[in-house]
């Protein structure tokens, strides 16, 4: 149970926000604090300080304008580091991870009297390497020649943009983090400055004690509260929990959008090759260990895996030769073929086994050369190899044992079968472009991730808050317990909005004479947009699908081009930009967008009176993941409509409708051109589940 100590603590913390932030107390925001610092404070430790008993997890729905932010911070936080736990707030955007980090912890330091120190945690990728970053300009300046393995030469055009990094990095202008450089900074331009983990030698570096990376992982320790996000935590999870965080015994977790958890791991722990992507990987491979055997001296004891890999990758790529005509006969005219229940045909099993054979002796020579080459690194001059050829080569082959690895992992999950009972893995085919030609790919997914959540997170967390303003789905929290597998011991709790949105906005059911199964629906919807959108005032229209926002904009654009932002015809940042500018100098705004504006776009006052909903935003229903959840759930005599596709539905139907009121002053109306909310039973589900505005 909290103490009186910490309760009493907290009280005071919330009281000195609203006098000091002169904010207005509200009621939800106190029993958000509330039922979250009484489930941290019901946490029982064993004698290492970790969590021993069924506590300290609580889900809570905080309606728009709740404070939510506030809210977990004052209640975690003082919990966090009376119990000398790391505070881990997570995000599934980085707008929302910016907010945090450049306003709301920096307010509420100034703010209140209990002390604290914040840093950001984010994946070794978003962060420059010094030693590539050398490498390239080096590379630029013909000091240092390419070892061309899979890595194309920086370009010339690229040399001042590096040049001014490298100023900006040594005067401390820029902390090397990728989002925080002032312009964007293409794929192709940063992948020559980042390293994979298999490429950094770590200490071995002679840039360490400058590197960005480890700078920022250093900051960490000193932090009472880390902000991350659901990508880099579930990435540590995988390998095992505090690689790169704090280990999630020692830490208390924040999920904030907390709605996105299931669907970022289920991307995270998908797997996919491409077969014209790995012949081309693999010849290059070939030719760079003959590089490497010509250039190095070889110790006898890598000399008989080095020789024997060149003949490796000629029968791997073999095999994906005859890989490729299976692969082709199976996808035939289709741009994708989904296998019923996971279960691949016999002949692709075999020849992904074969795969397997040649594979694996490749990977554990790669892995062996690779340690051999980081050893070599050290000053001590103990290695195999001279510290040149370490330094040349070490990154490329850590590069291609990454390849190695993953291509491993995903031929392997790719050949196996489950056993009866277990839940299937969706496995499909599919096209995919690949420069000027295209390959083709095969991925391997779960199809839920409850078990790999609820044994590396749930079980392990010293505690954890789960939050969003849309964490039920038809006024129910039973879909995201089972997407996540969160314990059924854990508290749940909603919190209503403390809008009045009776009075503050409309929501209409607009009646047009289809539906949007007909083929006469787009041309209703164009007619009614003619005669019912206000072009003096801020619109937002969104659209579930790319192929109808183009078509719409087509019809309109000639017309309405002084009016009319698109998404996909201009950066995100951009259109929001210059819908703004447009609304301050009191010009209307019509803005199209797809499902990333219905969630996220924090657009108030003016700037949004009217969000227009074409249609019930249903996932694709040729999503292979969405395909193959319904099918196993028909085969246990479930509905996957009333299961899944219309809790799915119901999410980000609340979510579009949110954009309209995010302050008390907000007002407007939403007006939904899907009749089938008032026509059928399901589509009354959804609408009860919406805020609830005046209906008209």
């Amino acid at each position: 149970m909290l103490s009186q100590e910490s309760k009493e603590r907290i009280q005071a913390l919330y009281r000195e926000c609203i006098r000091k932030l002169d904010l207005t107390p509200r009621y939800g925001q106190r029993v958000m604090i509330a039922e979250i610092a009484k489930s941290l404070g019901a946490i029982t430790t064993d004698d290492k300080g970790e969590r021993n008993n069924d506590s300290g997890i609580v889900v809570v729905e905080a309606g728009t304008g709740t404070g939510k932010t506030l809210a977990y911070l004052l209640a975690t936080l003082p919990v966090a580091i009376e119990q000398e736990k790391k505070l881990l707030i997570s995000t599934a955007t980085i707008a929302l991870q910016e907010q945090i980090l450049d306003k709301d912890l920096p307010n509420l330091k100034e703010t209140i009297s209990l002390p604290f120190n914040y840093a950001l945690a984010k994946g070794r990728g978003r962060y420059l390497c010094l030693l590539k970053l050398d490498k390239s300009l080096q590379q630029l300046s013909g000091i240092l020649s390419t070892v061309d393995l899979f890595e194309q030469t920086p370009e010339e055009q690229d040399r001042e943009l590096y040049e001014l990094m490298l100023n900006q990095y040594a005067s401390g202008g820029w902390d090397g983090d990728r989002d925080r450089w002032d312009d964007e900074v293409a794929d192709n331009q940063w992948s020559h400055l980042t390293a994979t983990h298999r490429e950094c030698s770590n200490r071995r570096c002679p840039h360490f004690d400058n590197c960005a990376f480890f700078k920022a992982r250093s900051a960490m320790e000193d932090a009472d509260i880390i902000i991350a996000n659901h990508d880099l935590v579930l990435s540590d999870l995988s390998l095992g929990g505090g690689v790169v965080l704090p280990a999630p015994e020692k830490t208390i977790y924040v999920f904030d959008e907390g709605h996105h958890l299931a669907d970022k791991a289920l991307n995270h722990f998908r797997l996919e090759f491409g077969v014209r992507a790995q012949r081309q990987w693999l010849k290059q491979l070939e030719q760079g260990v003959e590089q490497f055997v010509a250039a190095t001296g070889l110790p006898p004891s890598i000399m008989h895996s080095l020789q024997a890999a060149p003949e490796q990758c000629r029968e791997l790529n073999n095999h994906f030769n005859l890989l490729w005509p299976l692969a082709f006969d199976l996808l035939g005219e289709r741009d994708r073929v989904r296998f019923e229940f996971g279960r691949i045909t016999e002949n692709l099993r075999d020849l992904l086994n074969n795969i397997k054979a040649p594979l694996q002796p490749l990977l554990q020579g790669l892995d062996k050369l690779n340690d051999m080459l980081q050893a070599s690194l050290d000053t001590k001059g103990e290695g195999e190899f001279s510290l040149d050829i370490a330094e040349s080569w070490q990154a490329p082959m850590g590069m291609m044992l990454a390849r190695a690895e993953a291509l491993w992992e995903a031929v392997t999950w790719m050949a196996a079968a489950e056993k009866e009972g277990e839940l299937p893995v969706a496995r499909w085919l599919s096209k995919t472009p690949f420069g000027e030609d295209w390959d083709i790919k095969l991925s391997a997914s779960p199809i839920a991730v409850a078990d790999q959540l609820r044994k590396n997170l749930w079980s392990r967390c010293h505690g954890a808050v789960v939050t969003s303003a849309t964490l039920t789905a038809l006024n129910s929290f039973g879909n995201l317990t089972w997407e996540t597998g969160l314990p059924d011991w854990a508290g749940y709790h909603r919190v209503a909005s403390p809008f009045d949105y009776p009075n503050l906005g409309q929501l209409e059911v607009v009646q047009l004479g289809s539906d949007p199964k007909s083929d006469q629906f787009q041309a209703d919807i164009e007619q009614w947009m003619r005669t019912q959108l206000d072009f003096g005032k801020s619109t937002l229209v969104l659209f579930s699908s790319r192929a109808q926002l183009e078509a719409t904009r087509d019809t309109f654009i000639r017309d309405w081009y002084e009016k009319l932002l698109c998404q996909g015809f201009l950066p995100k940042s951009e259109i929001v930009r210059r819908h703004k500018e447009r609304i301050d100098k009191g010009e209307g705004s019509i803005i199209f967008g797809l499902a990333s504006f219905a969630e996220g776009i924090d657009l108030p006052g003016n700037y949004l009176t009217h969000v227009v909903i074409v249609k019930i935003p249903f996932a694709v229903p040729d999503d292979p993941i969405q395909a193959a959840t319904s099918e196993w759930l028909e085969s246990r005599g479930r509905n996957p409509f009333m299961d899944l596709t219309l809790p799915a539905a119901s999410i980000r139907l609340v979510q579009a409708c949110g954009r309209l009121i995010r302050k008390e002053t907000d007002s407007g109306r939403i007006s939904i051109l899907d009749r089938r909310l008032t026509s059928t039973r399901y589509g009354k589900l959804l609408l009860d589940s919406l805020p609830p505005l005046r209906r008209i």
